[in-house]
């Protein structure tokens, strides 16, 4: 299917009209091929806030003012209309604060987010903060202090004006005594013979020998140092506890043996075993004696077969 001139010079017209108001809507900071949410917030001072301002969220631009119109007829509030990204959610008591975006840029809208639970729907109303820029506060805190600064003025006129020739003499002579005791106080620190002088060579003699002597202290402090360290390695802690542990056992065995239980026990405590042996021992040394002196009586042997009576 051809089309005619006319149809072509249409269709032209008309994406060229299209771009038109994209571009127009762009540089007014809107974007009509995106979706978006309107809220609406009130001031009673926009303090320069234009159309077309951003709208920020941490920092980031979620935003851009559309209209700004006086409300009612007493002209003393001002309501704002803004969009907002579809995708950006604003909870309930979330604040619309009107700050100093740059020098340059001039101002814009900063979300403060709350962390209520319930959101905002599109058409609601939130509420709007105006933030001081530094100029403002500059001159709010600098006024006072150029009031107090014009009071002291007058009030150093007021006393400089009951001081009278006797008054001023006076000063005058405290300034002399004043230096007078300061040319003292220099003579008192010149002076070889003072007692603040010897305090300082005495001071300054020990700071000799500690310097002198530096090597030394370094090296008992090391020698310190290693023997924490080694008392550290050695941890005598567990050898306290092992050694109560010893202790403790050798005295529950020597408990036993007191009480004769056990074969140690009964051999400290019980003399019979140590009779018994005696009389062992004593049986044993007859039963020798007698082997020897009568050795056919215990063993038996014939070359021929004869028994012996």
């Amino acid at each position: 299917m051809k089309l005619n001139k006319e149809t072509k010079i249409g269709i032209v017209a008309i994406i060229i009209i299209v771009c038109f108001i994209w571009g127009f809507n762009f540089l007014k900071g809107k974007n009509i091929l995106s979706t978006s949410d309107t809220y609406y917030a009130i001031y009673n001072n926009i303090d320069g806030l234009e159309e077309a301002s951003p709208v920020y969220v941490s920092g980031f631009k979620v935003g851009v003012v559309e209209t700004i119109k006086l409300l009612g007829k007493k002209q003393d509030q001002i309501i704002v209309k803004f969009s907002v990204e579809e995708k950006i959610d604003l909870p309930v008591n979330t604040q619309a604060i009107i700050y100093p975006a740059t020098l340059i840029a001039g101002k814009a809208i900063k979300l403060n987010l709350s962390n209520h639970k319930d959101y905002y729907s599109s058409g609601d109303t939130i509420i709007g903060v105006l933030e001081q820029d530094l100029v403002s506060s500059l001159s709010e805190e600098l006024i006072p202090v150029k009031n107090k600064i014009e009071n002291l003025l007058v009030s150093i006129d007021s006393v400089l004006e009951i001081f009278d020739n006797q008054r001023k003499e006076d000063i005058r002579s405290s300034l002399d005594n004043l230096n007078t005791i300061t040319t003292e106080m220099t003579l008192l620190l010149d002076s070889k013979n003072s007692k603040l002088a010897t305090i300082l060579n005495n001071v300054e003699s020990i700071s000799g020998n500690l310097k002198n002597n530096n090597e030394q202290i370094t090296n008992i402090l090391a020698n310190f140092s290693s023997i924490s360290d080694s008392l550290d390695q050695a941890n005598i802690k567990s050898t306290i506890l092992n050694a109560n542990k010893t202790l403790a056992e050798f005295s529950e065995i020597s408990y036993k043996i007191n009480n004769g239980e056990g074969t140690i026990g009964m051999l400290v405590n019980n003399d019979s075993l140590y009779t018994n042996l005696n009389n062992l021992a004593a049986d044993l040394d007859s039963l020798v004696i007698d082997l020897n002196e009568n050795p056919k009586r215990y063993v038996h042997f014939s070359l021929f077969g004869k028994k012996e009576k």
